[in-house]
């Protein structure tokens, strides 16, 4: 997909934007606090995910009380389409249309506008909790799978559920009969989501490797193991079995009631689990150098970029807020090679560390406004 048309105004400190973006780079220059990442964030706001810089929705709007809105043409294959999300500053209520449609849900903004963001928080994904991980790769298999979006959600609303019961104050025999109807629907889920999570790792593996190797010029091997509380390290699943993986879930549930019940909370299942990172057969998140975690989490959102692009015939918008920066000439010709045909834009404080070779689209902003 490619943005044809930005229009911002009012979203934080962005005021008047309007241009009409390169389809392949678009670098977004000035100094700091200039609005550079707010740009980023106003087009990743019609992912429907939450801010990439866990911004609350009121704080879309400006100090100065004026109404937020943004609104982007974009072109999906077929044909072009319109996203509009307005807010004001009285009701602080968000709303978004869909060529003039009013969207309800936002799980639809999720199917037909993908992007993939860079930014230097991003190294949670290797120094972070293993919550960190688990939600990269929801988001990730969820892009390509229709159904993850809505399995995601419905996991955390069992789960809530259950552990609403846990807390309550009932004897054993309605606790057992109330835990039963959760868990195996819990099982259910849950596996799906197991399901989906561990064939992604084993993609992402392969694809995050080679272009790991390729940023570290050879030199460094790395390795990607989905770690399941309920069915071990890289499970072996076989889909036309997942009946029989629901029941081992279920049973792992069972058995935990008891200890469950005592801490008020569910012990076992994909809410749990955990991704396992290694830069030459070591953790990366232990023994790993601040360059070798900044150069995996790139790789890592690289991977999904590609990923995404091989599996739906399209690129996602890429989003890479003051990364280029931080790379050598080498390293920077490594991230172009790999995003030359996505739409791609590119933040920094410093035009001219970049390499001048992509031609494409070049803004300057100051005091949240286009300069030049």
């Amino acid at each position: 997909m490619r943005l044809t048309k930005i229009k911002l105004d009012g979203f934080k400190n962005l005021r008047d934007i309007e241009f009409l973006p390169d389809e392949g780079y678009n670098v977004i220059s000035g100094e700091n606090a200039q609005g550079k990442t707010n740009l980023l964030e106003a087009l990743w706001l019609f992912t429907g995910c939450r801010s990439f810089r866990k911004t609350r929705e009121r704080d879309y709007l400006s100090f100065s009380g004026c109404p937020m809105k943004a609104e982007v043409m974009f072109h999906d294959g077929r044909r072009e389409q319109k996203l509009l999300c307005e807010m004001s500053p009285k009701s602080r209520e968000k709303k978004i249309t869909i060529n003039g449609i009013p969207v309800r849900q936002t799980s639809r903004l999720f199917e037909i506008y993908h992007c993939v963001a860079f930014t230097p928080d991003d190294t949670e994904l290797i120094t972070g909790g293993p919550e960190v991980r688990r939600s990269f790769l929801d988001l990730c298999f969820s892009q390509l799978h229709r159904r993850g979006v809505a399995a995601v959600r419905r996991y955390q609303l069992i789960l809530s559920q259950r552990n609403a019961v846990l807390k309550q104050r009932l004897s054993s025999a309605q606790t057992e009969a109330v835990l039963d109807i959760w868990d195996r629907q819990l099982a259910s889920v849950g596996t799906y989501i197991s399901l989906r999570r561990q064939s992604y790792t084993g993609r992402l593996s392969e694809v995050c490797g080679s272009l790991y190797g390729r940023i570290s010029s050879g030199t460094e091997e790395i390795g990607i193991n989905y770690r399941s509380q309920v069915f071990g390290k890289n499970p072996s699943f076989v889909p036309d079995n997942a009946e029989d993986y629901e029941n081992v879930y279920y049973e792992r549930l069972r058995s935990s009631r008891e200890q469950d019940r005592e801490l008020g909370f569910t012990t076992c299942g994909v809410h749990r689990d955990d991704t396992e990172l290694l830069i030459n057969d070591v953790s990366a998140k232990e023994f790993g150098s601040q360059g070798q975690k900044k150069s995996l989490a790139l790789a890592l959102k690289l991977s999904q970029a590609q990923l995404y692009g091989s599996a739906k015939n399209e690129s996602p918008i890429v989003l890479l807020d003051d990364v280029m920066g931080e790379l050598d000439r080498s390293r920077q010709e490594v991230v172009y090679t790999i995003v030359k045909n996505m739409q791609v834009f590119i933040t920094t404080c410093h035009d001219e560390v970049l390499i001048t070779e992509p031609e494409g689209l070049r803004i300057v902003l100051k005091d949240g406004r286009i300069i030049s």
